[in-house]
């Protein structure tokens, strides 16, 4: 998928169940570091409703003073809200997930064109697949 950072995943033991209060360790990205994703997202129900969305990812090389692995931010809503969202970010990289992998993101905005025909709903998923 090219030479873009990918963020470290933790996983648990199949089986092994969250306690309802556990709360999700993550802090804030840090200016210059870490990487944003522009892509669609299928938030509809029973029929599809697209939304843009990008998430800022900063993985930490030391987890933060409350052990946070890493600083994540997160918006979605219409092309132009997630955009001017994405500019006023201080990442150190930025790229659009489409087919076949991520790109970099044009400097124009009338050059972001994403293919929503490819978005894949997401199908259910049982633990332990």
């Amino acid at each position: 998928m090219g030479d873009h950072p990918s963020m470290p995943r933790h996983y648990l033991p199949p089986g092994t169940p969250l306690p309802p209060d556990t709360p999700q360790r993550l802090d804030t990205p840090r200016p210059g570091h870490g990487t944003i994703f522009v892509h669609l997202k299928d938030i509809g129900t029973s029929t599809p409703e697209i939304v843009w969305a990008a998430s800022w990812q900063d993985p930490f090389e030391s987890p933060g003073p409350n052990g946070e692995p890493a600083g994540i931010e997160e918006v979605e809503g219409t092309r132009e809200d997630v955009l001017a969202w994405v500019r006023r970010r201080p990442a150190a990289a930025f790229y659009l997930l489409s087919e076949p992998g991520p790109v970099p993101l044009p400097d124009r905005d009338d050059d972001v064109v994403l293919d929503a025909t490819r978005l894949e709903r997401p199908r259910p998923c049982r633990f332990g697949e």
